[in-house]
């Protein structure tokens, strides 16, 4: 995730610093840039350009420089607001898919303010369809009908989710289950949401975990390895489509065997293959370009097998000799 972060006063400079220092460590932050510029300028250059825009200003300054960039919840990126003493965190625009609600909760767990979340489902503590698309991966299919859906859960209406036998870990999430019913589908991998005559699909994107080590790794470093990234991402390990790694780890045993124990396919990534492969999602490894002659193992093997145009949500992160990335499909 790429982060902005616009103030307009000294305090709130140096509370951007701070807030930058810490969301630096975050491996599902990429980029976190600081503009202490013109508000609407600023906007106009980079609303498009970031996924999250955090203005440490006055409300009001916010809207009303804001109302003419934005164009609907699907592309408009998550935008907050903070007072430059650090006590309140607004999620402002895009809570649910453009993800400013859990960033806003992000935001204040590392500064201990105030996050100010008004979207009825959550202030009635259920969860939307939009918030649980993002949440889990998924791409919504009929969007037209977000507003029907997510009225009905506030209205307390029965809102059904038919899901496939991979999504069962979604009856484990006591918010969920106050949410929604459930049924099976066995017939494909769609889920159903729908209320009354009112109903919209959610196809899951292709989620993949990006494996390298040392040589010899065991299955449980490998384990732990992977459990902990998926704690960043608040991630089930049942959500995981495949797991990949490159040809020069394929006899990994560790590797290998964590697939096998978690029925989870292994895509083994030809070495011409990662040769030739480019990214600007991250930066080549020397040491591994030295060593195996490729720019990296877990990042590249993640995007090659989630697919053309995917995308990293969790660059490298290194635990135990394991290193693992995350990547989705669009």
């Amino acid at each position: 995730m790429k982060i902005a972060i616009i103030v307009v006063s000294s305090s709130g400079y140096e509370l951007a610093k701070k807030i930058s220092e810490k969301l630096e460590e975050d491996p599902t932050i990429f980029k976190v840039d600081i503009f202490q510029k013109n508000v609407k300028n600023t906007l106009k250059q980079i609303f498009s350009k970031y996924e999250m825009i955090l203005g440490i200003m006055a409300t009001g300054i916010m809207v009303r420089n804001l109302c003419k960039f934005k164009k609907n919840k699907f592309v408009d990126p998550g935008v907050l607001v903070m007072d430059d003493l650090g006590s309140n965190v607004i999620s402002l625009l895009s809570g649910h898919i453009g993800g400013s609600n859990a960033f806003a909760t992000k935001i204040s767990k590392l500064t201990n303010a105030n996050a100010v979340i008004t979207t009825s489902t959550d202030v009635h503590g259920k969860i939307g369809i939009d918030e649980l698309a993002r949440q889990y991966l998924l791409g919504i299919q009929g969007s037209e009908k977000i507003k029907i859906i997510n009225s009905a859960i506030i209205e307390n209406k029965n809102v059904n989710l038919s899901i496939p036998p991979k999504f069962k870990f979604l009856k484990g999430y006591s918010i969920i289950n106050n949410t929604y019913s459930f049924s099976e589908n066995s017939k494909d991998d769609l889920i159903k949401a729908s209320t009354g005559s009112d109903s919209l699909e959610l196809k899951p994107k292709k989620f993949v975990i990006g494996i390298g080590s040392k040589k010899g790794v065991s299955k449980i470093k490998v384990d732990l390895a992977v459990k902990n990234a998926l704690n960043y991402l608040n991630i089930p390990i049942e959500r995981i489509d495949s797991i990949s790694t490159a040809e020069m780890k394929k006899y990994e045993q560790g590797i290998t065997d964590f697939a096998l124990e978690h029925d989870i396919p292994l895509e083994i990534i030809p070495h011409h293959v990662l040769k030739d492969f480019k990214s600007n999602e991250y930066d080549d490894s020397p040491f591994v370009k030295e060593i195996f002659g490729v720019g990296g193992v877990c990042q590249p093997c993640a995007l090659i097998s989630a697919g053309e145009n995917s995308h990293l949500i969790l660059k490298k992160i290194a635990f135990n000799g394991v290193t693992v990335a995350a990547a989705i499909s669009p």
